[in-house]
Protein backbone atom coordinates (compact mmCIF):
# COMPACT_ATOMS: atom_id res chain seq x y z
CA UNK A 1 0.00 0.00 0.00
CA UNK A 2 2.93 2.47 1.11
CA UNK A 3 3.99 2.02 -2.51
CA UNK A 4 0.74 2.31 -4.53
CA UNK A 5 0.41 5.94 -2.79
CA UNK A 6 4.24 6.69 -3.65
CA UNK A 7 3.32 5.66 -7.17
CA UNK A 8 0.23 7.73 -7.09
CA UNK A 9 1.67 11.09 -5.72
CA UNK A 10 4.24 10.70 -8.42
CA UNK A 11 1.76 9.74 -11.22
CA UNK A 12 -0.15 13.11 -9.92
CA UNK A 13 3.16 15.15 -9.82
CA UNK A 14 3.53 14.80 -13.09
CA UNK A 15 -0.17 15.36 -14.25
CA UNK A 16 -0.08 18.81 -12.46
CA UNK A 17 3.27 19.25 -14.49
CA UNK A 18 0.99 18.31 -17.71
CA UNK A 19 -1.98 20.15 -16.92
CA UNK A 20 0.06 23.54 -16.74
CA UNK A 21 1.88 23.09 -19.92
CA UNK A 22 -1.44 22.40 -21.56
CA UNK A 23 -3.73 25.16 -19.95
CA UNK A 24 -0.70 27.88 -21.44
CA UNK A 25 -1.05 26.09 -24.70
CA UNK A 26 -4.41 26.31 -24.61
CA UNK A 27 -4.98 29.84 -24.23
CA UNK A 28 -2.36 31.05 -26.67
CA UNK A 29 -3.26 28.57 -29.49
CA UNK A 30 -7.22 28.95 -28.57
CA UNK A 31 -8.32 31.14 -31.84
CA UNK A 32 -5.88 29.24 -34.62
CA UNK A 33 -7.34 25.95 -33.19
CA UNK A 34 -10.78 27.09 -33.42
CA UNK A 35 -10.35 28.09 -36.63
CA UNK A 36 -8.57 24.58 -37.68
CA UNK A 37 -11.47 22.26 -36.41
CA UNK A 38 -14.50 21.55 -38.68
CA UNK A 39 -17.63 23.58 -38.02
CA UNK A 40 -19.44 20.76 -36.54
CA UNK A 41 -21.48 21.33 -32.68
CA UNK A 42 -19.66 19.28 -30.10
CA UNK A 43 -21.24 18.08 -26.83
CA UNK A 44 -20.30 15.96 -23.73
CA UNK A 45 -22.86 13.79 -22.23
CA UNK A 46 -21.88 13.18 -18.28
CA UNK A 47 -23.31 10.71 -15.41
CA UNK A 48 -22.39 10.93 -12.26
CA UNK A 49 -22.66 8.89 -9.25
CA UNK A 50 -22.10 5.43 -10.64
CA UNK A 51 -21.66 2.66 -11.19
CA UNK A 52 -25.21 1.71 -10.39
CA UNK A 53 -25.50 -2.29 -10.37
CA UNK A 54 -28.55 -2.28 -12.51
CA UNK A 55 -28.43 1.59 -14.74
CA UNK A 56 -24.89 1.99 -15.23
CA UNK A 57 -25.23 -1.38 -17.69
CA UNK A 58 -28.51 -0.34 -19.72
CA UNK A 59 -26.91 3.04 -20.09
CA UNK A 60 -23.47 1.61 -21.77
CA UNK A 61 -26.00 -0.58 -23.44
CA UNK A 62 -27.30 2.84 -25.28
CA UNK A 63 -24.07 3.99 -25.77
CA UNK A 64 -22.72 1.18 -27.21
CA UNK A 65 -25.66 0.66 -29.59
CA UNK A 66 -25.27 4.25 -30.72
CA UNK A 67 -21.77 4.49 -30.88
CA UNK A 68 -21.48 7.47 -28.40
CA UNK A 69 -18.89 8.07 -25.70
CA UNK A 70 -20.03 9.84 -22.72
CA UNK A 71 -17.59 10.67 -19.61
CA UNK A 72 -18.48 9.17 -16.07
CA UNK A 73 -17.45 10.67 -12.93
CA UNK A 74 -17.64 7.58 -10.57
CA UNK A 75 -17.74 7.35 -6.84
CA UNK A 76 -14.81 5.13 -5.39
CA UNK A 77 -16.63 2.95 -3.72
CA UNK A 78 -19.03 2.01 -5.60
CA UNK A 79 -16.19 1.62 -8.34
CA UNK A 80 -14.51 -1.05 -6.08
CA UNK A 81 -17.74 -3.22 -6.06
CA UNK A 82 -18.31 -3.16 -9.86
CA UNK A 83 -14.60 -2.83 -11.57
CA UNK A 84 -16.34 -4.66 -14.42
CA UNK A 85 -18.03 -1.55 -15.50
CA UNK A 86 -15.17 0.74 -15.53
CA UNK A 87 -13.57 -1.86 -17.69
CA UNK A 88 -16.22 -1.37 -20.11
CA UNK A 89 -16.59 1.92 -20.22
CA UNK A 90 -12.86 2.58 -21.09
CA UNK A 91 -13.63 -0.27 -23.87
CA UNK A 92 -16.35 1.60 -25.17
CA UNK A 93 -13.90 4.65 -25.46
CA UNK A 94 -15.55 6.54 -22.42
CA UNK A 95 -13.70 8.81 -20.06
CA UNK A 96 -13.81 8.23 -16.37
CA UNK A 97 -13.41 11.20 -13.60
CA UNK A 98 -12.76 10.91 -10.17
CA UNK A 99 -15.74 11.92 -7.67
CA UNK A 100 -14.71 10.82 -4.02
CA UNK A 101 -14.82 7.78 -2.73
CA UNK A 102 -17.87 8.20 -0.22
CA UNK A 103 -19.60 11.08 -2.72
CA UNK A 104 -18.30 13.41 0.43
CA UNK A 105 -19.30 17.07 0.40
CA UNK A 106 -16.46 19.39 -0.63
CA UNK A 107 -17.94 22.58 -0.05
CA UNK A 108 -16.65 22.33 3.76
CA UNK A 109 -13.06 23.22 4.40
CA UNK A 110 -13.61 20.15 6.66
CA UNK A 111 -14.22 16.70 5.12
CA UNK A 112 -14.85 13.91 7.30
CA UNK A 113 -12.34 11.64 6.13
CA UNK A 114 -10.01 14.28 4.41
CA UNK A 115 -10.03 15.57 0.95
CA UNK A 116 -6.68 13.98 0.03
CA UNK A 117 -8.01 10.71 0.83
CA UNK A 118 -11.39 10.90 -0.55
CA UNK A 119 -9.73 11.75 -3.34
CA UNK A 120 -6.54 9.25 -3.79
CA UNK A 121 -8.96 6.26 -2.92
CA UNK A 122 -11.58 6.77 -6.04
CA UNK A 123 -8.58 7.20 -7.83
CA UNK A 124 -6.85 4.36 -6.64
CA UNK A 125 -10.02 2.58 -7.51
CA UNK A 126 -10.25 3.51 -10.75
CA UNK A 127 -6.35 2.49 -11.82
CA UNK A 128 -7.25 -0.80 -9.81
CA UNK A 129 -10.52 -1.54 -12.67
CA UNK A 130 -8.81 0.45 -15.77
CA UNK A 131 -4.92 0.30 -15.24
CA UNK A 132 -5.39 4.39 -15.67
CA UNK A 133 -5.52 7.23 -13.42
CA UNK A 134 -8.26 9.65 -14.00
CA UNK A 135 -7.30 13.39 -15.01
CA UNK A 136 -10.36 15.21 -14.15
CA UNK A 137 -12.86 15.02 -11.33
CA UNK A 138 -16.39 16.63 -10.51
CA UNK A 139 -16.61 17.61 -6.77
CA UNK A 140 -20.27 16.27 -5.37
CA UNK A 141 -23.29 18.30 -5.65
CA UNK A 142 -20.78 20.77 -7.46
CA UNK A 143 -19.03 22.15 -4.68
CA UNK A 144 -16.16 22.01 -3.15
CA UNK A 145 -14.25 25.01 -0.96
CA UNK A 146 -10.96 26.99 -2.39
CA UNK A 147 -8.85 25.43 0.19
CA UNK A 148 -10.03 22.00 -0.51
CA UNK A 149 -9.70 22.68 -4.33
CA UNK A 150 -6.23 23.62 -4.32
CA UNK A 151 -5.37 20.21 -2.40
CA UNK A 152 -6.54 18.28 -5.65
CA UNK A 153 -4.22 17.99 -8.56
CA UNK A 154 -7.10 17.04 -11.21
CA UNK A 155 -8.45 19.34 -13.44
CA UNK A 156 -12.10 20.12 -11.91
CA UNK A 157 -15.06 19.86 -14.25
CA UNK A 158 -18.23 20.96 -13.59
CA UNK A 159 -21.30 21.44 -16.49
CA UNK A 160 -23.22 23.91 -18.54
CA UNK A 161 -26.68 22.10 -18.54
CA UNK A 162 -28.87 20.19 -15.85
CA UNK A 163 -30.69 17.91 -16.91
CA UNK A 164 -32.63 17.88 -13.75
CA UNK A 165 -32.51 13.79 -13.72
CA UNK A 166 -31.95 13.66 -10.07
CA UNK A 167 -35.34 15.84 -9.04
CA UNK A 168 -37.65 15.71 -11.75
CA UNK A 169 -37.15 11.88 -12.75
CA UNK A 170 -39.14 12.14 -15.60
CA UNK A 171 -38.49 11.22 -19.05
CA UNK A 172 -39.93 14.15 -21.27
CA UNK A 173 -38.89 16.53 -19.06
CA UNK A 174 -35.33 15.71 -18.97
CA UNK A 175 -35.38 15.44 -22.31
CA UNK A 176 -36.64 18.57 -22.66
CA UNK A 177 -34.28 20.24 -20.05
CA UNK A 178 -31.20 18.99 -22.61
CA UNK A 179 -32.39 19.53 -25.90
CA UNK A 180 -33.91 22.88 -25.38
CA UNK A 181 -30.50 24.04 -23.28
CA UNK A 182 -27.99 23.05 -25.21
CA UNK A 183 -25.06 24.51 -27.32
CA UNK A 184 -21.51 24.10 -28.96
CA UNK A 185 -19.39 23.37 -26.18
CA UNK A 186 -21.98 22.29 -23.90
CA UNK A 187 -21.10 19.38 -20.96
CA UNK A 188 -24.70 18.04 -19.46
CA UNK A 189 -25.17 16.27 -16.25
CA UNK A 190 -26.77 13.50 -16.04
CA UNK A 191 -27.07 10.54 -13.79
CA UNK A 192 -26.88 6.79 -14.41
CA UNK A 193 -28.71 6.48 -11.72
CA UNK A 194 -32.53 6.34 -12.50
CA UNK A 195 -34.62 4.75 -14.67
CA UNK A 196 -35.86 7.90 -16.02
CA UNK A 197 -32.40 8.88 -17.12
CA UNK A 198 -32.07 5.55 -19.11
CA UNK A 199 -35.71 5.97 -20.98
CA UNK A 200 -34.81 9.71 -21.76
CA UNK A 201 -30.74 9.05 -23.05
CA UNK A 202 -31.32 7.26 -26.56
CA UNK A 203 -34.26 9.95 -27.65
CA UNK A 204 -31.27 12.59 -26.27
CA UNK A 205 -28.65 11.22 -28.53
CA UNK A 206 -31.29 10.89 -31.50
CA UNK A 207 -32.26 14.51 -31.16
CA UNK A 208 -29.08 15.92 -30.85
CA UNK A 209 -27.30 13.83 -33.60
CA UNK A 210 -30.00 14.80 -36.10
CA UNK A 211 -29.18 19.03 -34.95
CA UNK A 212 -26.01 18.25 -36.26
CA UNK A 213 -23.88 17.94 -32.58
CA UNK A 214 -21.24 15.39 -31.97
CA UNK A 215 -20.70 13.54 -29.12
CA UNK A 216 -17.34 13.79 -27.27
CA UNK A 217 -15.87 13.42 -23.90
CA UNK A 218 -14.80 16.34 -21.85
CA UNK A 219 -11.26 16.11 -22.42
CA UNK A 220 -11.73 15.97 -25.90
CA UNK A 221 -13.59 19.33 -25.75
CA UNK A 222 -10.93 20.78 -24.28
CA UNK A 223 -8.73 19.45 -27.36
CA UNK A 224 -11.13 20.56 -29.53
CA UNK A 225 -10.56 24.14 -27.41
CA UNK A 226 -13.94 24.16 -26.61
CA UNK A 227 -12.28 24.82 -22.88
CA UNK A 228 -12.09 28.59 -23.96
CA UNK A 229 -15.70 28.98 -23.83
CA UNK A 230 -15.79 27.03 -20.50
CA UNK A 231 -13.37 28.53 -18.46
CA UNK A 232 -15.90 29.19 -15.57
CA UNK A 233 -16.78 25.32 -15.54
CA UNK A 234 -13.56 23.60 -16.79
CA UNK A 235 -10.73 24.55 -14.62
CA UNK A 236 -7.62 23.38 -13.33
CA UNK A 237 -7.69 21.79 -10.11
Amino acid sequence: MIKLTMKFKIFFIFIFIFTLAFSVSASANDAADITETDDKKYIALTFDDGPHPKYTEAVLDILEEKKVAATFFVVGFRAELQPESLKRMRKLNCEIGNHTQTHADMSSDYVKNGVTSEIEKCSEAIFAATGEYPVIYRPPFGRISKTNEKKIPLRKVLWTVDSLDWSIKNKNKIINNIVKNVKDGSIVLMHDFYDSTVKALPEIIDILTGEGFVFATVSELAELSKISKLQEYFLDG
